[in-house]
């Protein structure tokens, strides 16, 4: 059993996770060293920046938990790391947010989703160490979840826009297209560009995750607390 525990332990997916990173960056340096075009050598810059940027990330879990003294469960530090290599190594640096089809709005309905159950995991936490008069109430708890999860959506589309931004006034044609704007809507519901609606349907289908895991979580507290207190009228 021990040795089955060790093998499911984040530790061991953030290595492989971090090795293939590595690798990435180091194909990615080969490809400027010896880029033959400048989309090549910008590819390949960008691929060693989204490579640098998914170790910071990769390894925030463990900064957070040895400078905060936080402990994250498992199964959720196993469900960011996964995450953040879908995203950034599968999505970015492989392209898969381009040629897969709907890949782009999974991950936004995923990420509504992780960032609900981790303000969760943060508020119970908090809420634990408090007495019971002074406990926050299961509604206030997965208003907290909703808001946290909006707010780190907005704040990636900001990210997203800024590096759009940056990308075009440094090259007009850039290849950088994070928000799509460089894409045509031939959409006949929405009338407004293809960069606008990417936008507001990632923050739109973000948003029903982060509703759903709020939901879930308030009549799961709901439900803990209507048993703990019949469980206390029968122990009287």
């Amino acid at each position: 059993m021990r040795k089955l525990k060790t093998l499911e332990s984040p530790k061991i997916l953030y290595l492989i996770f971090l090795a293939i990173v590595i690798l990435e960056i180091a194909a990615a340096s080969f490809s400027v060293a010896f880029a033959t075009s400048p989309e090549q050598r910008d590819a390949g810059i960008s691929n060693i920046f989204l490579g640098i940027l998914a170790i910071i990330l990769f390894s925030l879990p463990w900064i957070l938990e040895s400078r905060f003294k936080f402990d994250i469960p498992n199964y959720l530090e196993i469900t960011i790391l996964s995450f953040l290599f879908f995203a950034i190594v599968l999505g970015n640096i492989h392209g898969l947010l381009e040629t897969v089809k709907g890949y782009d709005k999974f991950l936004h309905a995923v990420s509504g989703i992780l960032i609900s159950v981790i303000g969760y995991e943060i508020i119970l936490s908090y809420n634990q160490s408090k007495t019971r008069e002074n406990q926050l109430k299961p509604g206030i708890l997965s208003i907290f979840a909703f808001c946290f999860s909006i707010t780190l959506l907005v704040i990636w589309e900001f990210y997203e826009f800024a590096v759009d931004t940056i990308a075009y006034n440094i090259n007009n044609d850039t290849s950088r297209n994070m928000q799509r704007y460089q894409w045509l809507n031939e959409s006949l519901i929405y009338p407004q560009p293809y960069g606008l609606m990417d936008t507001m349907l990632d923050l739109i289908i973000g948003s029903f995750g982060a509703l759903l895991v709020s939901f879930i979580g308030w009549r799961i507290i709901l439900y803990q607390q209507k048993k703990k207190r019949i469980e206390m009228i029968e122990n009287d």
